[in-house]
């Protein structure tokens, strides 16, 4: 196959988020199945991205420029409980719609500054209404992480169809929210 003229670091990530949305792992996404989709041969596709790892980045910063804005939006016109039960629905919601790039956005930042960066916008709706309800730095870093958990455990559950029983997984959201928001009057009035 004859390598296509004029394939864009963009249409690399489209074609990989394509691929992302109809698979649903992370893991699933390689170099070859973006190329293919692409049309172009496998090895053209290291001008874009260094290998596995590179694609990988690239889906992780885009999925958690996706997962800021939601949150983001999520939190606007709110404040304390309601804006922190607002952002714990809509990661929910990302994590539930988009299992894949919710996984994507899950990517560990080591020392890439531009991951770290992406991962604080993401976080930084949620850390600042914690803040504001008064939880100092390491209650804050331990809610978080409970939210995170809470999250990415459930919807694997849930996208990996683990919970068969009556009645439908999604209802348990309802209790998933108010546990979290229990645990956060508990750590707020102390």
């Amino acid at each position: 196959m004859a390598a296509r003229r004029g394939v864009t670091a963009e249409q690399v990530v489209e074609a990989a988020l394509f691929l992302l949305d109809e698979v649903g792992r992370v893991d699933a996404v390689r170099p070859s199945s973006v190329a293919g989709r692409l049309g172009i041969r496998s090895q053209s596709l290291y001008a874009h991205v260094e290998g596995v790892g590179g694609l990988r980045r690239l889906l992780a910063l885009r999925c958690l420029s996706e997962l800021s804005e939601v949150v983001t939006m999520a939190a606007v016109g709110r404040s304390g409980r309601d804006a922190v039960e607002a952002i714990v629905r809509a990661q929910l919601d990302f994590a539930f719609n988009h299992p894949g790039r919710f996984e994507a956005a899950l990517h560990p930042p080591g020392d890439d500054p531009d991951l770290v960066a992406a991962i604080d916008r993401a976080g930084s709706p949620l850390r600042n209404v914690l803040a504001g309800l008064g939880l100092d730095d390491e209650i804050r870093v331990h809610w978080v992480r409970l939210q995170l958990a809470l999250t990415v455990g459930y919807s694997s559950l849930v996208r990996d169809g683990r919970l068969t029983l009556s009645p439908e997984p999604s209802t348990t959201v309802e209790y998933l929210v108010m546990a979290l928001l229990d645990q956060l009057s508990d750590l707020s009035s102390d």
